[in-house]
């Protein structure tokens, strides 16, 4: 080999400016959900002009973009090489992942944007061929100003053998996470306990972002899918948590709130009753929020924030767990101590004091201590 041939590595200047976000590349150890590896990160971020570093500009997202989507077309071909079901299945979830870290920041390009965001989709789905994941499809009816809501119905082996109406956590995505992704990742820790994930993707979600605004109320949703949860044979109705991430965590204490008795526990993973003011997030957010609710680059969105803004009010009629970080930029802590204090008694609050937004470094931690309390919660109760 020449001696003039420099290693691949992911540059200094580049982790210094972004090591934050390396443990969201990682996200959790997973066995269906597609996920990147260290590897895939020094090859994408290898030679990352130094000059290039300004996050809050569109030119970072738009050579991010550029790189990461480099990296999954090459697992792309790679899939198509492959002689095997297993080795195809692989280099599917490769390439899922690597379209996902290539959207999930670029808003420039809004017809970009949703392709590669079907690209996720239909990598992912290339690649249950390899795997013993159970995937029943359903939607919801479209209603009035709302469009139809699909979601997956996710189950092991194990759990279809059982030939019983299983326990059922139904999960919710943050505003720039992909179902396919951190969502499925989140439901493996359930699936691994026997209890079964339903993953939904409300307005706004999944392959709806940037297609149709955010739903504001997705209580509204929820409420209508555990409804038509309950004909769902393979569900047992009185055995259903909820749970969600970031923004999800916001809809999850809406649903705590709002619907309370449908549910044995809600848990809240890094969201809050209200977000910070609009003009103090990064750029990289607000042009998130932008487009997760469809508005103009001159809109003001304090008043939508505003409007979304949680009373607690009366504590809610189940038991909620809320993980948060006391660094947290997005959703202040503040607001979620003061819940706390109005919901006494049904709602525990867990704070890392050295975490951020959704707690990450710890994240493998808290979800298995998490899926074990809401396993808890929804054992069948005698009579």
């Amino acid at each position: 080999m020449a001696d003039d041939v420099a290693r691949l590595r992911v540059p200094e200047h580049v982790y210094r400016a972004l090591g934050y976000l390396f443990p969201r590349l990682f996200f959790l150890n997973a066995r269906y959900a597609p996920q990147v590896h260290w590897g895939d990160i020094a090859a994408a971020l290898d030679g990352f002009p130094a000059e290039d570093l300004d996050l809050s500009s569109a030119a970072f997202w738009n050579d991010w973009r550029e790189r990461w989507t480099a990296r999954a077309d090459d697992y792309a071909r790679l899939a198509e090489r492959s002689s095997t079901v297993a080795g195809r299945s692989r280099a599917l979830r490769g390439a899922a992942a690597a379209y996902h870290w290539a959207e999930f920041q670029y808003f420039d390009d809004h017809v970009r944007k949703r392709h590669l965001r079907r690209r996720i989709r239909d990598c992912f789905l290339g690649s249950l061929n390899g795997t013993d994941l159970g995937l029943a499809e359903g939607r919801l009816p479209a209603r009035a100003g709302r469009p139809e809501v699909p979601y997956w119905l996710l189950t092991t082996p194990a759990m279809r053998a059982a030939g019983r109406p299983l326990p059922a956590v139904l999960l919710s995505n943050g505003l720039d996470s992909a179902t396919e992704i951190e969502l499925l990742a989140l439901a493996e820790a359930y699936l691994e306990r026997g209890i079964a994930a339903v993953l939904f993707e409300g307005p706004g979600q999944g392959l709806q972002l940037g297609r149709s605004p955010l739903h504001l109320a997705m209580e509204e949703v929820v409420a209508d899918l555990v409804a038509h949860l309950a004909a769902e044979p393979g569900i047992e109705a009185d055995r259903l948590a909820f749970a969600g991430i970031s923004f999800g965590g916001h809809i999850a204490l809406r649903v705590a709130g709002a619907l309370g008795e449908r549910f044995r526990c809600v848990v809240n993973f890094g969201g809050g009753p209200a977000l910070n003011k609009f003009d103090g997030l990064p750029r990289r957010l607000k042009a998130n929020f932008r487009f997760a609710l469809g508005a103009d680059v001159a809109a003001d969105l304090q008043p939508r924030f505003d409007e979304l803004a949680l009373d607690p009010g009366r504590p809610p009629a189940t038991e909620v767990l809320s993980i948060h970080g006391a660094l947290d930029d997005i959703f202040p802590v503040e607001g979620l101590t003061d819940l706390d204090r109005a919901w006494s008694g049904r709602h525990r609050l867990v704070v890392h004091p050295r975490e951020a937004h959704t707690s990450l470094n710890v994240i493998n931690s808290y979800t298995l201590e998490t899926a074990d309390w809401v396993a808890g919660r929804l054992e069948r109760r005698p009579g």
